[in-house]
């Protein structure tokens, strides 16, 4: 199983390099913001922020005076954080490394921190005992993850039933936007569950404008479109009726909610 397990990973590296995530998590920051002050995080608190992306959760943390390591898979994807805190005067320690081994010392960190990241690590066990693991006792981990229900869910959904089974060690990401799946996980060392829905609000002139904004930039759907060829004509046109359907705009433009489930579980 290893040498099937480094050739995902090699993959998912692969697949967050294609396109241009730095720009679209700017339209999911707020997620980030929430996070940070759900998890109670004050000056001098210790924060990891784990499958980091470009900082989404750190910049914030470090804004409120915390010691924050930013920890992602993707050099590209730290690259883009570095360069997105120090324009913002921030400092933040940025490690290349993996959610499903945290190269720290048991109880480094007061908070570990997740938005959006996490959830792609393929073994959700393993990544919820080291998360475990390297939060201390009385600290807290927070993530925030879309949810099986909401509009990224059936995009999720849609674009399954078009490319290749994961291996069987790969859980669905879309697993951990559930309240049970999230206890399960944390059972052993979870003390108190705090589980809030919101939604993240995308706002655009249109659909098909935000479809070629989108699609241009999300790794998943630029690999998809590589991989399909032509049939990704008919995935393109089931994701942008997952838009339409969910639309709460009545003009002509989008007005679209993205559900996800904040989660804070006090260890």
């Amino acid at each position: 199983m290893a040498v099937q397990l480094d050739e995902f990973k090699t993959r998912q590296r692969a697949v967050w390099n294609a396109g241009d995530y730095a720009t679209l998590s700017e339209h999911i920051a707020d997620v980030g913001e929430l996070v940070v002050a759900r998890a109670r995080i004050e000056p001098g608190t210790s924060v990891l922020d784990v499958a980091c992306g470009t900082g989404n959760a750190a910049r914030p943390a470090a804004r409120a005076g915390a010691r924050v390591t930013a920890l992602d898979l993707v050099p590209k994807l730290l690259e883009h954080g570095r360069a997105k805190a120090e324009a913002a005067g921030l400092e933040i320690e940025w490690i290349d490394g993996d959610a499903e081994d945290l190269p720290f010392e048991d109880g480094s960190f007061d908070r570990v921190l997740s938005t959006f990241g996490h959830m792609f690590a393929p073994r959700h066990r393993r990544v919820a005992d080291e998360m475990a693991r390297v939060c201390r006792r009385g600290g807290a981990i927070a993530t925030a993850t879309w949810t099986p229900e909401g509009v990224t869910g059936d995009i999720f959904a849609a674009s399954a039933a078009y490319m290749p089974p994961p291996p069987d060690y790969a859980s669905p990401p879309i697993l951990w936007g559930r309240e049970d799946y999230v206890r399960e996980l944390f059972a052993n060392v979870g003390t108190d569950f705090e589980f809030e829905r919101h939604v993240n609000t995308i706002e655009w002139d249109s659909i098909e404008g935000w479809a070629e904004y989108f699609i241009e930039r999300f790794g998943p759907l630029v690999t998809a479109r590589a991989m399909l060829g032509e049939r990704f004509a008919e995935l393109r046109k089931e994701v942008v009726a997952i838009w339409r359907n969910a639309n709460e705009a009545e003009d002509g433009s989008l007005r679209l909610p993205q559900e996800y489930l904040l989660s804070v579980v006090r260890v």
